[in-house]
């Protein structure tokens, strides 16, 4: 006959047992998902503030902010000049290598202004000659198509010089993870940053963006580059580094982000995109992305969080579950400074769930 003792040990079994498979269905929903995010989300913020991790400053962002296009008295359509001369100028100081996160035209201007489309040419060629160079292809997210590059500075480029200008969010809009090759009826084709990384020949890594590396970018204006008329300047900013050149206004060109990397902002929900491209190559080129926890680590976490339906007292319970969630914050943290991301969501949802299954249970027991 089964005493009252091994009954109740029974059935707490059959509970830990059926609480660990809920916790797993929970895992598999889009809500798990999101609570993974907004957790790596708040790491990222502690880690960024508290514990930076070093990396190389060898790169340098020259922004199109409000000042630079004021200064520019051609609308951004027809800078065919300012950005020739911005190349061209950051070819003399001999940098590691360029991206330009600037739409090429489509077509010709030289019916608006001649030599306007000689001025951007001679800019690029200039550059392509010196250093490598990467340029976008611009998706129209309208059609989903790539936008032509007008026929000359295609030829110039050509496409080993050529990456696609995407950046990859997640479901709630906020970028987290990054690739280096978008896939295409033909296999694949790179991105900016995947076709930096083939340019520079480095063995780069692709997954979540790294927003601990490093110390913030150093910045140049446009307007700042295209008046810099020391060259000894322009060397002792430009050379050796990876220049990239983009929009960073404050109402065009922005993403949301864990952490804005932009130190001249206070705004910390989005950043400009040629920011987070900055982030996402010199996590790449550091082969640092974190990985993320398989499925059987996850299977393991569930397991140990439905043991707390073991637990007698569900004031224990309470407590324990208190420390063990505590616990796994923590180490979730360290975990992710070492170069591993932990999806913790599942197993705390766990704890939360035997807990209040254990104080349910003793509200409908009745009084000794």
């Amino acid at each position: 006959m089964q005493t009252p003792d091994e009954g109740g040990t029974a059935t707490r079994a059959l509970a830990a047992a059926a609480l660990a498979l809920a916790g797993l269905a929970f895992s598999l929903t889009p809500l798990a998902s999101r609570l993974d995010d907004a957790l790596l989300d708040a790491q990222w913020r502690i880690l960024r503030r508290f514990d930076r991790l070093p990396a190389p400053d060898d790169i340098v962002i020259v922004g199109i902010d409000e000042a630079s296009v004021r200064a520019i008295p051609e609308p951004p359509a027809l800078w065919h000049a300012a950005l020739g001369a911005a190349l061209a100028r950051l070819a003399s100081a001999r940098p590691r290598a360029i991206l330009l996160d600037f739409p090429l035209p489509e077509r010709s201007f030289d019916g608006i202004r001649p030599g306007l489309d000689r001025a951007l040419f001679d800019g690029l060629a200039t550059a392509a000659e010196t250093a490598p160079l990467v340029a976008p292809i611009s998706i129209d997210p309208r059609t989903r198509a790539a936008r032509e590059i007008h026929k000359p500075y295609l030829a110039l480029l050509g496409e080993s010089r050529l990456g696609l200008g995407l950046i990859a969010r997640d479901d709630d809009g906020i970028a987290r993870r990054y690739s280096l090759t978008v896939p295409t009826e033909d296999g694949g084709f790179p991105t900016l940053e995947g076709r930096l990384c083939r340019a520079l020949k480095a063995s780069c890594a692709e997954g979540l963006v790294h927003f601990a590396l490093g110390k913030p970018f150093t910045y140049v204006p446009l307007k700042n580059l295209l008046s810099m008329s020391d060259p000894d300047l322009a060397s002792r900013i430009f050379r050796d580094r990876i220049v990239l050149v983009g929009e960073v206004q404050a109402f065009s060109g922005r993403i949301d982000v864990p952490v804005n990397l932009a130190a001249w902002e206070t705004d910390a929900r989005h950043t400009p995109g040629i920011v987070l491209r900055a982030q996402i190559v010199r996590t790449a080129l550091a082969r640092a992305a974190p990985s993320e926890g398989s499925r059987p680590l996850a299977v393991i976490f569930l397991t140990l969080a439905a043991l707390i339906a073991l637990v007698r007292d569900w004031r224990m319970a309470a407590l324990t579950a208190l420390v063990a969630t505590v616990l796994a914050l923590a180490g979730g943290v360290l975990a992710l400074r070492g170069g591993a991301f932990l999806p913790l969501s599942a197993p705390i949802a766990t704890l939360a769930a035997g807990v209040a299954a254990l104080g349910l249970l003793r509200l409908r027991s009745p009084r000794r």
